[in-house]
């Protein structure tokens, strides 16, 4: 049940409340009609009374069984789980879950009549739709799907974390690191493994990043380029020994999660290079 609060504002209340009708049923219920003003529009409802004692012999007590009682419901992300209801925080545990469709499912609030703003509560690195949603009327649910998309905050954000990390492996003194989404074996003409030294990494570009989803996973473009350096035996005559320049292109992949305002970044230790 959505909280008293959530449809307090104004022009989320019912108003002009009127009993229709009274209609004995043969459960010895009673089916109370009823009309009120909602945006505008005139609505008609019922609710069911049930007898509850009486009081002094002579007056029935009657309880309501059947409240005017209506369903929020709308689609978002599996991975969303706090949300906006006319500006109060709800989070998705107090709603009923069904529906789940690839990456969405439905939630469904318990709420009185009213109209309901609905949008994700995402902080500053994500951008949310926001639906309207009338509980006297019925409306496909595609026209109740809020959105989340990562904004151009959180990619900045996960490319600068990216960069500080590709330029810590830069600094790395070996041909490859298990962290690093870089490096280099070298093939020589001879089979032979030389003996290698003097080894030095630089960052020549930085790769692009392409792809964000709210599953706190990244990928970037295969444009990244860094410079490797290092000495070993010429190809033709292990007596010299000379320095080997190259290029080394690749990409990233990897996870991000969002603390507030920090963006924690990760990338995945295979990378891919050539």
């Amino acid at each position: 049940m959505l909280a008293d609060k959530v449809g307090r504002t104004e022009s989320s209340r019912i108003s002009e409340p009127r009993v229709v009708s009274i209609r004995p049923r043969s459960d010895e219920t009673l089916a109370v009609d009823i009309s009120y003003e909602l945006n505008g529009e005139t609505c008609s409802d019922e609710i069911i009374l049930a007898p509850d004692g009486s009081r002094y012999a002579v007056f029935d007590n009657w309880k309501i069984i059947r409240p005017l009682l209506k369903q929020v419901s709308f689609s978002a992300p599996k991975g969303q789980d706090d949300y906006l209801v006319n500006d109060v925080k709800l989070n998705a545990e107090q709603a009923e879950t069904t529906g789940h469709v690839v990456d969405d499912r439905t939630l469904t609030f318990t709420a009185y009549p009213g109209t309901y703003v609905v949008k994700a509560d995402v902080g500053r690195y994500f951008n949310t739709s926001t639906v309207t949603i009338r509980a006297n009327e019925n409306t496909l649910l595609f026209d109740r799907e809020i959105d989340v998309e990562p904004n151009a905050d959180l990619e900045a954000a996960i490319s600068k974390e990216m960069r500080s990390a590709l330029n810590e492996c830069a600094t790395m003194k070996t041909l490859r690191s298990e962290a690093c989404p870089f490096g280099f074996t070298p093939i020589y003409w001879s089979g032979e493994d030389p003996a290698i030294s003097n080894i030095s990494w630089s960052m020549d570009f930085y790769p692009t990043i392409d792809n964000v989803g709210i599953d706190g996973t990244y990928s970037t473009r295969y444009d990244g380029r860094v410079k490797r350096t290092f000495e070993a035996p010429d190809d033709f005559n292990k007596e010299i020994r000379r320095m080997w320049t190259g290029y080394e292109t690749f990409s990233v992949e990897g996870k991000y999660t969002v603390d507030g305002d920090r963006v924690v970044v990760e990338m995945n230790t295979y990378g891919s290079y050539f």
